[in-house]
């Protein structure tokens, strides 16, 4: 047993019965308790007040006779055996508090990586044709376009959340707001020459896919951190969005920037960057436990986002073809 295990039963209840067998203490039907550093009727009044309503730390108080070291060693043993439970509520914070400091280590991890990241920074420079090359744009709509297209993979694994009613419905609403999206770009694409049958061709970046790969991951096993990724991956804060705007400088046709400013007002309009801070409002109490996992995760999170973008600029401001295709596998 771990000491951070130990640290966590304060209010011991013995989950099975205790009856007195001559030099020994009866657990059940399984176990017998010998006191040897101790009287019996020491070791068994203790035992009876582990009733989940009496601290360990009052029952050390009230019996001189056994020493802190001993009850630990005790209950330890006990919890090893499956004999004991915890009353006690284990440290916990509101979801509301949580998510700030988590959207505190986003911003920071942000400073150091996607800030700097040369596709955001380009998009930021530039103000005349030239600037943002149609390439690179095309591009960075084509990996949007993969993620879309595969967002079922980790929106739906959280549809059916079963922990909180309201929460799940914040999610349900925000799926339907979200199917077809993919559509709305693909108009893009098709401004720049490129059919649905060629994008049923391409393949993603493989940061595309890692970003994909564990935002499914996620939902399926740790749903409580998908929740909180969604606030960057939404654009939480965003009044507008740089890409666009920096299209938009660069004098690219409307036929190809249209569409993109209409999923981008969707999403605006509708509020989805703020739906990470709208989920976690709505869970009362997370455990310490889970905050640290979940403020242990970001980082990673932060980086794979981070090389997605170095990814579309790496593919995209080189020479290989516009699209990795499977038929030229």
């Amino acid at each position: 047993m771990q000491i951070e295990d130990l640290q966590t039963i304060g209010r011991p209840r013995l989950n099975t019965e205790i009856r007195v067998g001559g030099t020994a203490l009866l657990l059940g039907d399984r176990h017998t308790l010998v006191a040897r550093d101790m009287p019996q009727s020491v070791l068994e009044r203790a035992l009876r007040r582990m009733d989940g309503a009496t601290t360990l730390d009052r029952i050390v108080a009230d019996e001189p006779a056994l020493l802190r070291e001993v009850a630990d060693d005790l209950v330890a043993s006990l919890d090893g055996l499956g004999l004991l439970d915890d009353t006690a509520l284990p440290p916990f914070r509101s979801g509301s508090e949580v998510i700030l400091e988590l959207e505190e280590l986003v911003e920071a991890r942000c400073e150091t990586t996607i800030y700097r990241n040369p596709f955001w920074q380009t998009c930021l420079a530039a103000n005349a044709p030239g600037d943002l090359p149609q390439r690179l744009a095309t591009g960075m709509v084509i990996e949007n376009w993969h993620f879309l297209f595969r967002e079922s993979y980790f929106d739906a694994p959280v549809l059916s959340y079963v922990p909180n009613t309201a929460v799940r419905l914040l999610l349900n609403e925000f799926f339907s707001e979200e199917y077809g999206h993919d559509e709305i770009l693909l108009r893009s694409l098709t401004h720049v020459g490129l059919t649905y049958a060629d994008m049923q061709d391409a393949i993603p970046l493989p940061e595309t896919m890692a970003l994909c790969n564990a935002l499914a991951y996620w939902a399926h096993n740790d749903p409580l951190f998908f929740f909180s990724t969604l606030g960057l991956l939404e654009g939480q804060g965003m009044k507008e969005d740089s890409f666009i705007e920096a299209c938009t400088r660069v004098g690219m046709d409307d036929g190809f920037v249209g569409p993109l400013r209409t999923h981008a007002n969707i999403n605006i309009d509708a509020g989805h960057g703020n739906l990470t801070r709208l989920i976690f409002q709505q869970i009362p109490a997370i455990a310490e436990t889970d905050v640290r996992r979940l403020k242990a995760q970001m980082p990673l999170f932060v980086d794979l986002y981070d090389a997605f973008y170095s990814g579309v600029w790496r593919h995209y401001t080189g020479d290989a073809p516009l699209l990795r295709r499977v038929s030229d596998l």
